[in-house]
């Protein structure tokens, strides 16, 4: 580096330097103490490091909201600052153009917002001089108040749509790290219109409820001196419903042709669309005349102190504004309007108490239109809860009067003698099954279903139902055979496949309950009866044989036995048939055995008694045992041929 240059900076990897003579030259700087060079790298890279802290700061905060568009005493200023930068702006392309035009009027807004007062709401004080007030005068006052409701309702929703703007501005605002960004200044015009705008809807609103709260004072004030007249009122209700019906009517007609166009085009024609819209907004005309009658029966009954018809009124005048082809801020406010005159009223307790009346049916008719909606269609038929619900009310009902018909019909074996009990079984459960068909055609019919349709269906899942239920089918019909016919009845004694033996004490559709003499109920499938072998004992004769099997050894007198065992069952006390013909006791001989003879004991009984065998067989053995006869014992012979084995044993 030569000595005495004044200055360098550096360049890459070597200086240019400036001579004495002024001209300015490259080196290598070759002196690594040179402290004029370092001196100017220090400089260097202290601007670098305060360029790159800014602009790091300036990405991490982003840009601030600029409150000087909306605040402060010099906003006027301010904007013409802000002017004077926009004249001179040029736009190259169409996008700039639009974004600059916007930029002007939103300023130019902005001049007229920040000066802008809210106009202050004033009543007239011309009613409150009348001693007497005519309806429609009275009328004009409550609808002005109401207006003012309606505005307030209007600024406080948009007062919470002009929030999330805000929020939304104040995102993208903050979101821009480059000053320099294009949309910049017109993201934050918008959000300073945004802040005015709602300062100046907010006093507005202020001023709405001053208004309102002074008309609700002057309204309550004067209705003591308004004339009305009730029945003017409700002679043009009764019109207006009579032509609410006839428009219905007829718009329900014109939705019809509408539909009808749309099957085989894609719009409407400009005739029907016309016809369309002029009857909708004449039934809105109409329906607004029957709101303001609503309206004044509903005032003239707060009048009175009525306050049970006023709730009335308010309830009808809802259902109205229901029925507006669109939304009706107006008659809304009109609603809240009376709803308020009528709970600042001095008897607030019983406003209470039928407030909460009519809400509790309010909510009763809203479940009940609920379940009164279809929720499906089946065969063109709208089902709804409540027609489901009216099915099930009548089937349980048939099946009650079923369940008392069985009852009392069974009954009927016990005073009348003349009756067999199964006949009165079948006829029973005849009569119950049908009644219960009945049931489930009227319950049919009463959601509007066809049973002839139903038939159908019934008849596409007979056969799933039948491979599915094929053993219940069976036994089903197996028991309408059972009762039908009478070779098993109430009261008879059966054995089952030799296993089961008991009383029939009941027959159903599909399973018979038999009673064991050990007092056990088995329930058995009726097709089990119908397809096995079946032993009824008490079929046509409760008279029947029974036998005693017992046994004598080998050398007994057969004769002298028979005799003693006779005479001592008929001298017992043993229930049996002793003294009819044919049917008296008697010993048979069964067949002689290895070691004994066997012999058995023939008597006639009347119905079962399981008992009657055991008695028998212990007077069987007392009898042989007092004369000496023993039981028989098992012997066997043995021959031996032999004779050292015959020798060795003795």
């Amino acid at each position: 580096m030569p000595n005495g240059a004044p200055f360098a900076f550096l360049e890459r990897n070597g200086f240019l330097c400036a001579g004495k003579n002024g001209m300015i030259t490259f080196y290598k700087c070759i002196n690594a103490e040179c402290i004029l060079c370092k001196d100017f790298i220090w400089e260097r890279r202290r601007v670098k490091i305060f360029v790159g802290a800014v602009f790091l700061t300036i990405s991490l905060l982003g840009v601030q909201i600029d409150t000087n568009l909306y605040e402060g005493e010099n906003t006027l200023a301010y904007y013409d600052q802000l002017a004077e930068k926009l004249s001179y702006d040029t736009a190259m392309d169409d996008e700039a153009k639009e974004r600059l035009r916007s930029e002007k009027t939103l300023l130019e807004k902005l001049r007229i917002l920040i000066v802008k007062e809210p106009p202050i709401q004033t009543l007239s004080t011309s009613l409150i001089e009348k001693e007497q007030i005519k309806d429609d005068e009275y009328i004009g006052l409550f609808d002005i108040v109401a207006s003012a409701l309606k505005e307030k309702s209007k600024l406080e929703a948009n007062q919470m749509f002009i929030q999330e703007k805000l929020s939304y501005l104040k995102k993208r605002i903050e979101g821009i790290s480059d000053l320099q960004h294009e949309s910049l200044r017109l993201y934050q015009l918008q959000f300073a219109y945004y802040k005015l705008k709602q300062r100046y809807d907010g006093i507005s609103i202020k001023n709405y409820e001053q208004f309102i709260s002074e008309g609700d004072k002057v309204l309550s004030m004067l209705i003591p001196r308004v004339k009305f007249e009730l029945q003017a009122y409700e002679v043009s209700i009764a019109k207006s419903q009579k032509e609410i019906e006839r428009l219905n009517k007829k718009l329900i007609a014109a939705n019809l042709s509408k539909e009808r166009e749309l099957l085989s085009q894609e719009t409407i024609s400009p005739k029907l669309a016309d016809t369309f819209k002029k009857t909708e907004n004449e039934r809105d005309g109409v329906l607004r005349a029957l709101a303001d009658k609503r309206l004044l029966a509903g005032l003239y009954y707060f009048q009175q102190k009525n306050i049970k018809a006023v709730l009335l009124q308010e309830k009808e005048f809802r259902s109205i504004l229901k029925q507006f082809s669109g939304e009706n801020a107006l008659y809304n406010a009109k609603l809240v309007e009376l709803e308020k005159l009528t709970k600042g009223s001095g008897d607030s307790i019983n406003y209470n108490v039928l407030t909460i009346k009519e809400n509790l049916l309010t909510t009763y008719e809203n479940i009940f239109s609920y379940i009164r909606t279809p929720f499906v269609v089946l065969d063109e038929t709208p089902i709804s809860f409540l027609s489901i619900l009216k099915m099930l009310v009548i089937l349980l009902l048939g099946f009650f009067i079923a369940k008392i018909y069985f009852t009392l019909f069974t009954k009927l074996h016990k005073k009348r003698k003349d009756m067999r009990a199964v006949s009165i079984k079948v006829v029973a459960n005849m009569g119950s099954t049908f009644i219960i068909f009945i049931a489930f055609v009227v319950a049919m019919s009463s959601i509007g279903l066809s049973v002839a349709n139903l038939a159908v269906i019934a008849g596409a899942l007979s056969i799933g139902v039948g491979f599915a239920l094929r053993s219940i089918v069976s036994s089903m019909i197996s028991g309408m055979i059972l009762l039908s016919e009478k070779y098993i009845k109430i009261g008879d004694y059966v054995r089952i496949n030799e296993t089961l033996t008991g009383k029939v004490i009941d027959i159903g559709f599909r399973a018979t309950v038999v009673r064991t003499i050990d007092n056990i109920d088995m329930i058995v499938p009726n097709s089990d009866l119908i397809d096995g072998q079946v032993i009824n004992l008490t079929f046509e004769d409760r008279i029947r044989r029974i036998y005693i099997p017992f046994k004598v050894p080998y050398g007994t007198n057969i004769k002298k036995v028979r005799s003693l065992i006779l005479e001592a069952v008929l001298a017992s006390n043993v229930k049996l048939l002793r003294d009819v013909p044919r049917r008296k006791p008697a010993v048979w001989m069964r067949a002689v055995g290895e070691s004994f003879i066997e012999l058995d004991l023939l008597v006639w009984i009347e119905g079962i008694k399981p008992s009657t065998k055991s008695e028998l067989l212990i007077l069987i053995y007392d009898t042989l045992s007092a004369h000496g006869i023993a039981m028989p014992h098992p012997q066997l012979d043995l021959h031996i041929k032999d004779r050292r084995v015959l020798n060795a044993l003795r």
